[in-house]
């Protein structure tokens, strides 16, 4: 390289998830465009990680090393090295691949030369001073999680499903930085959301009962409008997550210690520990040791024999006969395609076949013609001055609130008779004539609505636009059977036309289409 051709440099920025340690981006940028301009550097990329932990090295740090390492720079230009990060034996692995690829790593303004004996040791008191800073910070932030715990709050604040937080509030100009409500004397505290106690209370309710397990309670939450603390459709693994917590019950949970399992499940572990939370409980303890019992004894069930494992499970129909196509397996793996259950046993069965990743792939291609369609006639609404009156609804939900808070009652009365020392007869009928009364309304409801339902119409395209929205943007991790007990609101059916030639045709019929297509 001639003596006076610049430099090629990777400028890392890194913006910590730390708040008194906030460098902001445009500040760090600005010191690396400077720092390269008075050395004769060129910058041929800027990497900006944001709200990111330096205590490990899964970050976009990593594009920096591999710009050294297959030659688009030289050099790394960080505004501190802690920038870099700050665990020791990730800082000590990645500076390797660097140097190994003849690169430096470079702070703007820390005037280091790590081509000396002595440069190189400065660095390197630098980065432990950095790492120890982290690990002082860690040991703090472990000492503020304890004392929450001490209070029955939960470890990291936040909001939790169910709940209100009263006694915060958001710092002006920050999105997701919190401080005490100076307001609110009473101080940190979650109260119950009268709007969801109802449907919080159900869902432990018909799942002890038998009544439905994860699959169809996210399916029933997504169908009733109610969308996670983070504004997005449910999923089964979400699910499992808020009512395995104990939050409901006037728990606070938090991972065995002790656990053997290793830290990629730990998010997934049931193996918890149960503190008692200064919050009110919704459910009773009852309630929640009987959920417990049930929960383990559904854990040990097959996959198979709790819900859908697939995208399209009861989807797919033959094109000729009608009749449901089942997975089948084989070499090419287990469910890798659908086939019709008759499979040519009735002479109007066409043996409609389909592989599986063909069949979901349309599907998916369909749900973004559908969700285009809907952002259509969003913006075609939005130039049209006229505002077509609503149709006319039956109120379902109100039919589901009235049943959720009967299985409330039945809960509270079950508590009640309980802890009830009197086993006189006429206590005990009492019981059994209160508890058949609560059955009976329980049961009419129960008729009322499934008339309400059948006479409502179907929910329209637009209506399901968040739900059609929320699949695909969680298409690539979502399970099967969570995906199944969405799509299950969305498409009616799938008709399997098998052709002589090439792969099958589908027609995709979604719920909002007349009844006879």
């Amino acid at each position: 390289m001639p003596p006076h051709t610049p430099k090629p440099a990777i400028g890392y920025i890194r913006v910590s998830t730390a708040r008194e340690e906030m460098i902001s981006p445009e500040i760090q940028e600005k010191s690396i465009r400077e720092w390269a301009t008075r050395n004769n550097r060129t910058i041929v990329d800027i990497i900006v990680d944001l709200d990111k932990s330096g205590r490990n090295f899964k970050r976009r740090v990593q594009e920096a090393v591999e710009g050294i390492r297959d030659g688009r720079a030289k050099e790394i230009l960080v505004y501190k090295f802690s920038r870099f990060g700050r665990q020791r034996h990730g800082w000590a692995v990645h500076l390797d691949l660097v140097e190994s690829a003849k690169g430096e790593l470079i702070s703007t303004t820390e005037e280091v030369d790590a081509r000396t004996a002595a440069g190189k040791f400065t660095r390197g008191m630098l980065a432990e001073v950095a790492a120890f800073e982290s690990d002082r910070a860690s040991e703090q932030w472990i000492d503020t999680l304890e004392w929450r715990l001490s209070r029955g709050l939960p470890k990291t604040g936040g909001p939790r499903w169910g709940y209100i937080r009263k006694g915060r509030v958001l710092v002006p100009g920050e999105e997701h930085h919190y401080r005490t409500d100076p307001d609110d004397p009473l101080g940190e505290r979650y109260e119950p959301d009268p709007d969801l106690v109802d449907a919080y209370v159900s869902l432990y309710v018909r799942y002890v009962t038998g009544e439905a397990a994860g699959p169809k309670l996210a399916s029933w939450l997504n169908h009733h409008g109610h969308v996670t603390t983070r504004g997005t459709v449910w999923s089964v693994q979400t699910l499992y997550a808020v009512m395995d917590s104990g939050f409901a019950a006037g728990y606070l949970s938090e991972h065995d210690k002790n656990c053997p399992c290793p830290p990629k499940r730990r998010q997934r572990c049931r193996n918890l520990i149960y503190h008692p939370g200064a919050h009110k409980a919704i459910i009773d303890e009852e309630l929640w040791q009987a959920y417990l019992r049930k929960r383990k004894e559904r854990t040990g069930l097959m996959p198979r024999a709790r819900g859908a494992m697939r995208a399209l499970s009861g989807l797919l129909v033959c094109g000729g006969c009608a009749w449901s196509l089942t997975a089948i397996s084989g070499p090419n793996g287990p469910g890798y395609a659908y086939r019709c259950g008759r499979w040519g046993q009735v002479p109007a069965c066409t043996k409609a076949y389909v592989r599986r990743v063909v069949a979901e792939a349309e599907v998916r291609d369909q749900l973004r013609e559908w969700a285009a369609e809907i952002d259509a006639a969003r913006q075609a609404a939005a130039a049209d001055v006229v505002v077509p009156a609503p149709a006319p609804k039956i109120d379902v939900d109100k039919i589901a609130e009235k049943i959720a808070r009967i299985d409330k009652a039945l809960a509270r009365l079950r508590k009640m008779r309980a802890l009830d020392d009197d086993d006189d007869r006429q206590a005990e009928r009492e019981y059994q004539d209160a508890r058949a009364e609560l059955l009976d309304d329980r049961a009419a409801l129960e008729a009322q609505l499934e008339e309400a339902q059948r006479e409502q119409a179907p929910p329209t395209q637009e209506e399901l636009g968040p739900m059609i929205a929320g699949v695909l943007e969680g298409w690539d991790v979502l399970t099967g059977g969570e995906k199944n007990a969405l799509l299950l609101n969305i498409i009616r059916v799938i008709r399997v036309h098998r052709q002589e030639e090439g792969p099958a045709r589908l027609d995709i019929v979604p719920v909002w289409a007349p009844a006879d297509t």
